[in-house]
């Protein structure tokens, strides 16, 4: 038996279940986007407090490990640095518009002007898009790459 067929399957059950968790955050970042606009500015501000706490507890710890960890161990089996470029790249733009929507948060406190909710919401629902859209590639694309040895040509090649 070929130990290096069976080694990737413990980290794609782990990398599969990462992502079936980080839905739940995903969709609490939905509903509070939808709040936006019915709900009082103080309301609203302890929402998307409550957002990036599970940004900076949550998700940035995922992302540590993809970049630490699973893009390097991708880009030994696909050979490539490649593979994970478009990856790497979502990862900086989920950065922004987290640091975007800590900047929207702050900015409620001082300004209830409706526009401040709407660019608010608008961040919110755009990390939400970028998300999933980033999560659905990943398991599309990369994920099954850790079924590869290491070096080989992915399959179909």
């Amino acid at each position: 038996m070929n130990v290096t067929a069976v080694a990737p399957l413990p980290a794609r059950a782990f990398a599969e279940h990462e992502h079936r968790d980080l839905t739940a955050g995903i969709n609490r970042l939905h509903d509070v986007a939808c709040g936006i606009g019915r709900t009082a500015t103080p309301e609203v501000s302890v929402a998307v407090l409550d957002v990036l706490h599970w940004l900076d507890t949550t998700l940035e710890p995922h992302v540590a490990w993809e970049e630490g960890w699973l893009y390097p161990e991708v880009d030994v089996r696909s050979g490539s640095p490649w593979a994970t470029r478009a990856a790497r790249f979502d990862h900086g733009q989920i950065r922004e518009l987290v640091a975007r929507i800590r900047h929207d948060r702050e900015e409620l406190g001082r300004s209830s002007r409706p526009e401040r909710h709407e660019e608010l919401r608008c961040h919110l629902f755009g990390l939400e898009a970028l998300l999933r859209a980033h999560i659905e590639r990943e398991e599309r694309f990369l994920i099954p790459l850790l079924d590869e040895p290491a070096g080989s040509p992915p399959a179909g090649h």
